[in-house]
Parts: C-alpha cells; sequence; structure tokens
C-alpha cells in the first residue's frame, strides 16, 4: 500500500466525486490500474490524503485486514469529514466475490470516521459502485471522456501534470546516452581513485569537501536551467549537467560523510553543518547539527516542509546521477530520491527508489531504513503536525506506532529491523 499527503495536491478544489476520479490520475502521475485508492476530502475541497492499495492485496485473507486497517486508520488521523473509494478495475467487483467483500470491509471501517462514497472505474465507464439506477448510473457508466475533458483535467494541464500510462512509466529514470555514460563512469573511477589517494594520505576531509562542491555545482545549474525551462520535463530529470560532474557525484555519494551532507543541504538552515559536516569537524559539533536538521524532516513539534526551490534542483540532479552512473554507484542517490519523495508525501514513488536501492545494494542502511518507515506508514513530521491540528491535539515527537529510531539514525547509519512485507508497493 502506498499514499501521498501533499502541502498543496490540486491546482481547483474538488467539489465532487467526479472531480475526485478527474483528479486522482494527475495526483498519482499515472493511470490506476487493479487497483483502490482513498482519496481523504478536507471541508475546503482539499485533499490531505491519496492511498492506494492493490486489488489483489484488499481481495487477500490477511493482507486485506491490513489494508483496511491502515486506510482507516490514516483517514482517520488525517481529519477528513469524507472520503471517496474509487475502484480501478477491468475484471469488475461483483457482489460475493473476495474482492469484493475486501471493497465491503474497507467502505464500512472508513464509514466509521467519514462519510464515504464509493465508485468504480472501468476501462469503459465510472459509476456509483452500489448505484442500481440507470438513470443515475448507466451499468456501463459515465463516459471516461467526462472526466478528462472537464475542468479539474484541464486545471491540472495548464499547471504541467501530466499523466504516464502506468506506473513504472511515470516512476522510470530513462538511461543517458552510452556516449554520456562512458564518460561520467569514467569520471567515477577517477574520482575512486582520488578518494583512495586522499585516504592513504590524510586528505580524506579535502576530498569530501571537494565532492560536495560538487554537488552544490549541479545543484546551482539545475536551479537555473529549471528557471529558465520550467517544464515538467526538466523537473522529471532532464537537466542538462556535464557528464563528468555527475560521474564525480555519484562516486562521492558512496562514501557515508558525503551522503549525509548532502542530505543536509537539503533541510533549510543547515548549510553550514553540511559542510562542516564534508570537512570533517568534530564527531559532537556533526552529531549535534545534524539532529537537528532531521528533527526538521520527522519531528512534527519543529518539523518544516521541503522548500521546493531546493528540492527540486536536487532531485534533477539526483534523477540525472541515476541516468548516468553504473549500477553499483545508483543506490545512494535513490535512497536519496526516496527520502526526498517520502519527505514530501509521495509514499508511492519513495517505496519505488527504496525498492530500486535495495536491489541494488540489500545492506545499505539509509535504504533499509527508510523501507522500514515506509512500511509502518510513519509520515513526515510536517503531515504529523497538520493532523494533530485537524484533531484539535498537540503534535507529539512520536509516532505511535512504527520504528522506534526513526530517521534519526540516518547519522549513524544502524541498520533497522527488516519489515514484514509491503502489500502493494510497486
Amino acid at each position: 500500500m502506498t499514499s501521498a499527503t501533499l502541502p498543496e495536491t490540486s491546482p481547483v478544489r474538488l467539489r465532487s466525486p467526479r472531480d475526485v476520479l478527474a483528479a486522482v490520475p494527475y495526483l498519482l502521475g499515472y493511470r490506476p490500474a487493479e487497483c483502490v485508492v482513498v482519496a481523504g476530502v478536507a471541508p475546503d475541497g482539499r485533499l490531505p490524503l491519496l492511498a492506494r492499495a492493490a486489488l489483489d492485496d484488499l481481495a487477500h485473507p490477511d493482507d486485506g485486514e491490513r489494508v483496511v486497517r491502515t486506510l482507516a486508520s490514516r483517514t482517520a488521523d488525517v481529519g477528513v469529514d469524507r472520503s471517496v473509494v474509487a475502484v480501478w478495475s477491468a475484471r469488475g467487483v461483483e457482489p460475493g466475490t473476495p474482492l469484493r467483500r475486501g471493497v465491503d470491509r474497507l467502505v464500512d471501517a472508513l464509514d466509521a470516521v467519514a462519510d464515504v462514497d464509493p465508485w468504480l472505474v472501468t476501462p469503459h465507464g465510472y459509476r456509483g459502485l452500489d448505484c442500481d439506477d440507470p438513470t443515475c448510473c448507466p451499468p456501463e457508466g459515465h463516459p471516461l471522456d467526462q472526466l478528462a475533458a472537464g475542468e479539474v483535467s484541464a486545471a491540472f494541464v495548464l499547471s504541467g501534470r501530466a499523466v504516464a500510462r502506468t506506473q513504472a512509466e511515470a516512476f522510470r529514470i530513462a538511461r543517458a546516452p552510452d556516449a554520456s555514460r562512458a564518460l561520467a563512469g569514467r569520471a567515477a573511477s577517477r574520482w575512486e581513485r582520488a578518494g583512495e589517494r586522499a585516504r592513504a594520505g590524510g586528505a580524506k576531509a579535502r576530498w569530501r569537501s571537494e565532492g560536495l562542491a560538487a554537488w552544490d555545482e549541479a545543484r546551482r545549474h539545475a536551479a537555473t536551467e529549471l528557471r529558465v525551462d520550467g517544464s515538467a520535463g526538466v523537473a522529471a530529470g532532464g537537466v542538462r549537467l556535464p557528464p563528468a560532474l555527475l560521474g564525480r557525484i555519484g562516486a562521492a555519494l558512496a562514501d557515508t560523510t558525503v551522503r549525509d551532507a548532502v542530505l543536509l543541504t537539503l533541510v533549510p538552515g543547515a548549510e553550514q553543518a553540511a559542510h562542516r559536516t564534508a570537512g570533517g569537524a568534530s564527531a559532537d559539533e556533526v552529531g549535534a547539527a545534524t539532529a537537528d536538521a532531521v528533527a526538521r524532516v520527522v519531528d512534527p513539534r519543529v518539523a518544516v516542509l521541503p522548500d521546493e526551490d531546493v528540492v527540486g534542483p536536487a532531485r534533477a540532479v539526483l534523477e540525472a546521477v541515476v541516468a548516468h552512473v553504473a549500477r553499483r554507484h545508483q543506490a545512494p542517490a535513490l535512497t536519496l530520491l526516496a527520502l526526498l519523495a517520502w519527505w514530501r508525501g509521495d509514499g508511492g514513488l519513495a517505496a519505488h527508489r527504496v525498492q530500486a536501492a535495495l536491489a541494488l545494494d540489500p545492506g545499505h542502511r539509509l535504504a533499509v531504513l527508510v523501507r522500514s518507515v515506509l512500511t509502518a506508514g510513519l509520515p513526515p513530521g510536517w503531515v504529523r503536525r497538520a493532523a494533530a491540528r485537524a484533531r484539535g491535539a498537540a503534535p507529539s515527537d512520536r509516532p505511535s506506532d512504527g520504528p522506534s529510531d526513526e530517521l534519526g539514525e540516518a547519522r549513524g547509519d544502524r541498520s533497522a529491523v527488516p519489515p514484514t512485507r509491503e502489500p502493494g508497493v510497486g
């Protein structure tokens, strides 16, 4: 199961279930298939919660109960007054089937915390799941063109949002041309050898600082290009950066200290801590600064929203690194991309990125930690603070469940307990 909780999910207010159905593919970034989507709708038409689960998991006798409990809990946490449950399926949801029983359990559980409006979307049309009035919902459903041609879809298109055909297509990072990858590979090898010489000669701090400087240079370049272009394609990783620079960054990120310093550059107010980390400051100084920065990501009492002017260029650079470097250098960049996606509230993309990182490096400890946070359903701090305010409660610095050390372990890079399987991720 994956979820998204964005600070501003829609360029228009969603006034009806039909508006929500039209918005979901743009919010996910791809056309849903064989899944159930729960959209929590606030009184002002915002969507504080958008969660997706695979239909096979919902119909499963064990996983289905877990999906229902988790979705009901998340809906209650965000304090919405109504929810739209949309089943996207080409196979139908016939009464009496395991799938329909799973859907009914979900609707009943959500109905206990918010008004529920269930819908079915097939390749041919959309209709109320329980509507048997042909004057209201034709048996084959209303034409899907009504959703695509409406005000909501037009607003998303004008705002630069696009819809991929599949989740895999939406999340894919295209490989760079062979010539560019070759240049990046040679640069990465040179930078690795320089690191070995620096370690032997006692100049490791200088090598790390130069690696962070390469990251800063790439971010500035990407930020300039994004401002000039402003297109969705560039934001998705199409920035034009020197392959040699990307290779150097890819090799530098393999060093845990450089990776941590790069992470700190993404947190408002932690820029100096990032350079002290790379420059070899004392462990106590670095530890205190890092703990403060991490708290602004995970602790709802002091949490901040990600600054898109900062994380947008960073995301573009990291995607460009993945596109250019060899597979053995991709896991750190993919893990940072997963962490960024989680911080922004996009659990689906975060799960996809961290799975890709662990496929390349099963022992990558930050990736294992991020996966455990996702499996526990732990939202970033700003989401938990907003949910607490919606409930009229004071924000807590600890979740009711989930990993006991949260992302506070990131600096120490200690291994988290391997989580159980998460239904529907991918």
